[in-house]
């Protein structure tokens, strides 16, 4: 492995077991690497108003004792920035539901008790049509105040377990929870955010959003500083160890409160991940630093290949994608959308290889549309290859759509058509698909189906759709 290491982190590993971390020499290190990664970075000015998520666990409860400690009269070099709090409820889709009015208040009535502004959301907030924006905690908090319904906690529920894999769920929980933070953000009129993510955790993710297909986005997930639209996320812990924070919290007798989170039974890319990653940190202590620097030096080139036409498969190599030519964000994470490649590229030769495994492509791709949602009739033109263009198969599904009497029945087509209050037309994997980046299809190939998308998320691809089909239409009459 490198032995460079210009932050000392491989020196300090290696000597923290043989240190008295019971003096000051431990804690003044601590707040140095806290206070030197803003400082040098230049981006937190005076009189910032600062969003932080917190969720209880040890980084977060490092994190508030840091920040209010940072913001006393006293406090050598005192931070200029005003923090406010916002805690995201988790408890629909964990294990004891029933616990989270409890952790709520007690993560709440920690962060208060220091002085600060704490706002609730929760997770269920990502499937309701209308968001609402977040509660702010008081005293006299009560668990009605938080508004949600069993209906959203259900569909919730019903969206991540239609994920046929572990890492499929884990990972569209974590695009989902995201979303829920920035959202609150924009809606409390924050422009920043904190995220209590440290070095150990930054390690095993830059591992395992490779292996999940999320490569092109290491930066803005690693980084320090990273622009998601109009909200800039900050990550003031990532230059601290796992191992350190736990020291931190243990010299000053912190209270830890895990509060209740989407935790699947079973083995998933992240956790076979963080087994080796850590496995490794005992017998080589470079291993996380090493990582971490590395990631740490990689930089995006997804927004210039955005811009690159997307060969088809099916050999017309002036095609290109109606998303990257819009330069939409994906309508699931928000990030850029890393699809839009040259010829000669790794995601090219996956679409080929996809296409020659399998022996009946036209059966195929009905299979991934909607193959129980058309006529007999109609099913047995396709199969018999009178249908062989996509757009004219998009047609006859619209047909047999519009033939359907939805309006009068809201269990028509088993429940995936949507009301005639929402205006959205039935969506497919393929349309759904050219509007995502590739991590975030990996996720739609695993969902069973489609219709438990987020309303909003599937309003946005309903509009793109649209768009591309007028761009189709003018596109001779554009310069």
């Amino acid at each position: 492995m490198c032995s460079v290491d210009p932050d000392e982190l491989t020196v300090m590993t290696r000597a923290t077991g043989g240190l008295d971390i019971s003096g000051l020499c431990f804690l003044s290190y601590f707040v140095h690497k806290f206070r030197s990664t803003i400082g040098k970075s230049k981006q937190i000015q005076p009189g910032d108003r600062v969003l932080v998520a917190t969720s209880g666990g040890p980084s977060s409860a490092a994190l508030l004792h840091l920040i209010r400690e940072g913001l006393n009269e006293n406090s050598h070099k005192k931070l200029r920035f005003e923090p406010v709090f916002l805690y995201v409820d988790e408890s629909c889709v964990s294990n004891s539901p029933k616990t989270g009015p409890e952790y709520v208040e007690k993560i709440c009535s920690e962060v208060i008790s220091r002085d600060f502004l704490c706002y609730v959301t929760s997770l269920q907030q990502v499937m309701a049509p209308e968001a609402h924006p977040p509660v702010l905690f008081t005293k006299e908090w009560k668990e009605m105040n938080l508004p949600g319904s069993p209906d959203l906690d259900k569909k919730l529920c019903e969206l991540l377990t239609s994920c046929r894999s572990i890492s499929a769920q884990q990972d569209l929980h974590e695009q989902l929870r995201h979303k829920v933070i920035l959202q609150s953000a924009h809606d409390l009129g924050y422009t920043k955010v904190f995220f209590a993510d440290n070095s150990t955790k930054l390690s095993i993710n830059i591992l395992s959003q490779v292996a999940v297909g999320r490569g092109s986005q290491l930066p803005s997930r690693v980084h320090f500083r990273a622009l998601h639209r109009d909200v800039e996320v900050y990550r003031p812990m990532r230059e601290i160890l796992e191992y350190e924070i736990q020291q931190y919290i243990l010299l000053h007798g912190l209270t830890i409160l895990p509060a209740p989170s989407f935790n699947p039974e079973g083995t998933s890319i992240v956790s076979c991940t963080e087994e080796f990653i850590l496995g490794l940190q005992k017998d080589f202590p470079a291993t996380i630093p090493t990582v971490f620097r590395t990631g740490d030096k990689l930089m995006s080139t997804s927004s210039g290949s955005s811009k690159c036409s997307t060969p088809d498969v099916n050999g017309d190599s002036g095609s290109k994608s109606t998303a990257n030519v819009n330069n939409d964000p994906c309508v699931m994470c928000g990030s850029q959308i890393d699809t839009g490649q040259c010829e000669a590229s790794a995601f090219i030769a996956t679409l080929v290889s996809q296409k020659l495994s399998c022996n009946h492509p036209s059966v195929h791709t009905l299979q991934q549309n909607s193959t129980n949602r058309i006529s007999d009739g109609k099913s047995k033109m396709i199969l018999n290859g009178e249908v062989n263009d996509s757009n004219e198969l998009k047609n006859t599904v619209s047909k047999t759509e519009d033939s359907c009497d939805c309006s009068q029945n809201s269990d028509c087509c088993d429940g995936a058509k949507s009301t005639a209050n929402s205006g959205l037309k039935l969506l497919t994997k393929d349309m759904i698909e050219d509007l995502l980046c590739y991590g975030c299809r990996i996720i739609l190939k695993e969902m069973t189906e489609v219709q438990h998308l987020p309303v909003k998320m599937k309003q946005t691809a309903a509009e793109l759709e649209r768009r591309r089909h007028m761009r189709a239409h003018i596109q001779d009459f554009l310069l």
